[in-house]
């Protein structure tokens, strides 16, 4: 396998470990819609990965669609994709082209210790607060079904965590066509791996084509999910 793809399967598997963090809100937002969310998101990023004595980052291409579809992409310096991986519902398809196989199925169907399952996470982390925003506990802490959700004093979603130990922080909040959205998120998992994603002009709410959000596999080696063992 490839250094680069080495590299990349590395992060994508550590990347629900960094998107857990904390988000600042520096100065307070104007030109917010209320009642207006993020609905899909579609950017450009780059990713920072660590966990232990080891390091990578990278750029690449997120595309959401809320609340369990995501398609994310991580390329090489050069530009070239190394690893493509779809997400809808419990569904979960990891596809390396530089090999043109393609692993797919149930994340449920994994074990409970398997790293594929905090790919899972990128969901919770885009997923809102269910408060509006402004939130109303503005620079409180505020439980709700296990999951403690932190603001900052200007009522913006500043970090939550999960009641397993998986945590996201949000940081510098842009609004976006009528949305808060923050500038990067930064995630630990349970197992203390960390993330860190910054959005690069992203996109919200405009419409997602299918196609970018279902994987392709023609002309590919499809395999079990339970067979992807890059790490």
């Amino acid at each position: 396998m490839s250094f680069f793809v080495r590299n990349a399967l590395f992060s994508l598997l550590l990347l629900p470990a960094l998107l857990s963090g904390c988000a600042t809100a520096q100065k307070p937002l104007t030109g917010l819609v209320p009642g207006r969310t993020v609905e899909t998101v579609q950017s450009s990023i780059s990713i920072s990965v660590s966990a232990g004595t080891q390091s990578t980052g990278g750029r690449g291409y997120l595309a959401y669609q809320a609340p369990a579809l995501f398609h994310l992409v991580l390329l090489t310096p050069f530009g070239q994709t190394v690893l493509e991986a779809f997400s809808e519902n419990d569904r979960f398809t990891c596809v390396v082209p530089d090999r043109r196989v393609a692993y797919t199925g149930l994340v449920s169907e994994l074990p409970d210790n398997s790293v594929l399952k905090s790919v899972d996470l990128l969901k919770w982390v885009m997923a809102p607060a269910p408060f509006p925003v402004p939130a109303p506990a503005a620079g409180e802490t505020v439980q709700v079904s296990g999951v403690s959700y932190q603001f900052d004093k200007n009522g913006m979603l500043e970090r939550k965590v999960s009641s397993e130990g998986d945590q996201v922080s949000y940081r510098n909040y842009q609004s976006i066509e009528g949305v808060a959205f923050p500038e990067s998120v930064e995630v630990q998992n349970r197992y203390g791996a960390k993330v860190r994603i910054v959005f690069d002009e992203p996109q919200l709410n405009a419409t997602v084509e299918e196609s970018t959000l279902k994987p392709d596999l023609t002309g590919l080696s499809v395999l079990p999910l339970t067979e992807f063992k890059s790490l």
